[in-house]
């Protein structure tokens, strides 16, 4: 098994390397719990793996039988895949996970990754404004409360509102500083995200764009924030919504209801 410690200090010695701090380089090595993770997966045939690293989940996946486009910024690892992961159902693509476009993919499609903590919120906002059926997300256990948070909240915001509408997420297992080589600083937890059967008809990318536009200004009123909108007078007062209050105390379903009044 490739999330082991044993094997992470032998692929970092054979590629004559030490983790990268700066790509956020921290690799799982407690495979059991990886393993079990992996296990209460539902995922589509078509796999995006972000930050595959050495490998650790990507045979895992390709265990479940999934076709796995592997997404690696780090080239040293990207060659390292290719000379000890051979496999007719793994394809793996040099380039920056923020840049990948996830919409161009043929649904249906799932997307798993460990995240790197610095630029987990802006990944997991272009994941799902692509609506995977399903993401899989190792993420900083902070950076989880934001899927979670509720309305008046600090981590309130548009990912909040957009993974709660769409999709059902729960945390599928914690792991703590000692479960990665090098440890972090932070303990992690692996969160699920399954489609909902009742989720909006409505693009999430607009969606998640008008949120930030509603919140991107926490301090003043909701009308202050819906100025540019002609009809927001008319429409907050046909949700009874006092045009005196933040954005922020509104739950998500009250947010969508007010998008479909004043989208374009």
């Amino acid at each position: 098994m490739r999330a082991e410690l044993a094997f992470t200090k032998s692929a970092l010695e054979r590629i004559g390397a030490r983790p990268n701090k700066a790509l956020g380089q921290n690799f799982c090595i407690d495979g059991d719990r990886l393993r079990s993770c992996v296990d209460r997966m539902s995922l589509a045939q078509t796999v995006i793996e972000i930050g595959p690293g050495f490998g650790a989940l990507t045979e895992l996946l390709l265990e479940r039988g999934a076709v796995v486009t592997a997404v690696e910024k780090d080239e040293t690892m990207v060659r390292f895949l290719h000379e000890t992961l051979p496999h007719p159902n793994l394809s793996v693509v040099q380039g920056d996970a923020l840049k990948f476009r996830y919409s161009d993919v043929p649904a249906p499609f799932s997307v798993v990754g460990n995240l790197p903590y610095y630029i987990t919120t802006p990944l997991c906002a272009a994941v799902l404004k692509a609506l995977p059926v399903s993401f899989y997300a190792m993420v900083q256990k902070e950076a989880a409360d934001r899927f979670f948070a509720a309305p008046k909240d600090d981590c309130y915001g548009p990912l909040s509102i957009v993974t709660q509408l769409y999709y059902d997420a729960q945390v599928l297992a914690p792991f703590a500083e000692d479960c990665f080589y090098p440890s972090p600083n932070v303990a992690s937890v692996f969160v699920g995200m399954t489609k909902r059967t009742d989720a909006p008809d409505v693009p999430p990318a607009k969606l998640y764009a008008f949120c930030s536009e509603l919140l991107s200004m926490r301090r003043k009123t909701i009308k202050n924030n819906l100025k540019r909108y002609e009809t927001a007078d008319a429409a907050l007062a046909a949700l009874s919504i006092d045009p005196g209050i933040r954005a922020e105390t509104l739950s998500p379903e009250t947010i969508l209801r007010l998008y479909t009044l004043l989208a374009d």
